[in-house]
């Protein structure tokens, strides 16, 4: 029975695997938009079809604590779009992004420079990912030694959010101004990975909004879910390319996320800055009324 149960598995994995593949690689006009799509549909649109992007994702549908639900087509968080095909540009050219903001640092940006239409409005706000025990070794050698198992990778990511709510609130800062001066036209933030600084990013503003802490770490977790397959491959790629010598386990740590990296940004906050009130009025500026404009655009 059981080996019965295994090919029926296996059939329905290939079946929802060969149906994404379709749809991601199929021409941008008709690729889904969740927006237009019935209200109990569009959660399973959530992750959007891309081929050149494998995290980019809608923020709409979650509820706020005092029951308005985020507009879907507004607000987007993605990995980085450099990869994007001529039909991935026309997809989210169709999805009516108007404003990019990019928080990978300079030398990423520069090196793999996201692919967009000439009227699309880019916003830079570099964070380079720089963990505090990495010397003077270049980024490189230090991804080297990770992969290889010689440095633990497992608090790299918790401590990474510690230091993006101590040393980075200025671009955060800057993000939320821009959104507001944006007039709720549709944008999309990211950064390489599309889950670390922009899942920071998509922390706040989610907060900001109101929507549940449970709820927040939730969309933060959904990472997991929707590179998995992607990370997978990566992981294979990487066994091969070392022979089988890769800490793969050790490696993987980092391509994905755990609820005590972003947790470790909630406790900072409450206890450096008294609270996500204190940090949001304090460390991001945002103001009674711009909260209020904030909560228009975006909540209905």
């Amino acid at each position: 029975m059981k080996i019965f149960k295994y090919i029926s598995v296996i059939i329905v994995i290939t079946v929802i695997s060969v149906f994404w593949f379709n749809e991601k690689e199929a021409p941008s006009f008709e690729r889904p938009i969740p927006i237009k799509f019935s209200e109990n549909l569009r959660e399973d649109y959530r992750k959007l079809p891309f081929t050149g992007a494998h995290n980019f994702r809608d923020l709409g549908g979650y509820k706020t604590e005092d029951g308005r639900t985020l507009k879907w087509g507004k607000l987007y968080r993605s990995d980085d779009l450099h990869f994007l095909t001529d039909e991935d540009v026309k997809y989210l050219s169709r999805l009516g992004v108007k404003s990019v903001v990019d928080f990978r640092s300079d030398e990423e940006r520069e090196a793999e420079p996201d692919r967009l239409t000439p009227n699309m409005t880019q916003v830079f706000l570099p964070i380079k990912f720089q963990p505090k025990d990495m010397g003077d070794e270049s980024l490189v050698g230090y991804m080297k030694d990770i992969t290889l198992g010689n440095i633990d990778a497992s608090n790299l990511l918790r401590d990474f959010n510690i230091v993006i709510v101590n040393d980075f609130a200025e671009e955060y800062k800057k993000f939320f101004r821009h959104i507001i001066e944006n007039n709720a036209e549709p944008i999309v933030f990211h950064c390489t990975a599309g889950k670390d600084r922009a899942g920071f990013a998509s922390a706040m503003i989610l907060s900001v909004l109101g929507v549940p802490r449970e709820k927040v770490i939730e969309d933060y977790l959904l990472t997991n879910t929707y590179v998995k397959d992607h990370v997978d491959g990566e992981m294979l790629e990487i066994e091969l390319k070392t022979f089988f010598k890769a800490d793969t386990d050790n490696l993987r740590k980092i391509h994905l996320v755990e609820e005590r990296y972003i947790q470790a940004a909630f406790d900072t906050i409450d206890s450096e800055w008294d609270g996500m009130d204190n940090y949001i009025s304090a460390a991001l500026d945002l103001s009674g009324e711009d909260i209020l404009k904030l909560k228009d655009f975006y909540l209905e």
